[in-house]
């Protein structure tokens, strides 16, 4: 995947922000975060309820793993796929941990 196919990825699963505040980011609907558990941060597949997502899942890659709850099936199938942005992503935050 070329640096321009993994940025357009990117964007397309960044979830709509409406506001932002120092303790949490607000998004319309909940969304479910489906990166790798963060020790006092996340756990993997966390339901947030709109507007209670925290200000810390605002890493780049973070940020685009927290994805509505209508689409957690179809991301969790691409986290399992090898090649996918999904797992791109996901592999860059648990190296980094």
């Amino acid at each position: 995947m070329t640096k321009k196919q993994e940025q357009a990825a990117e964007a397309a699963t960044t979830p709509e922000i409406t506001g932002e505040t120092e303790a949490k980011i607000e998004h319309k609907t909940p969304c479910v975060y489906c990166g790798p558990s963060v020790r006092g941060v996340a756990r993997q597949y966390t339901v947030y309820a709109s507007g209670n997502t925290p200000a810390a899942l605002q890493h780049p890659a973070a940020k685009n793993l927290l994805v509505p709850v209508e689409r957690f099936a179809q991301t969790r199938k691409a986290l399992e796929t090898a090649g996918t942005a999904e797992s791109i992503l996901y592999n860059k935050i648990k190296n980094e941990l």
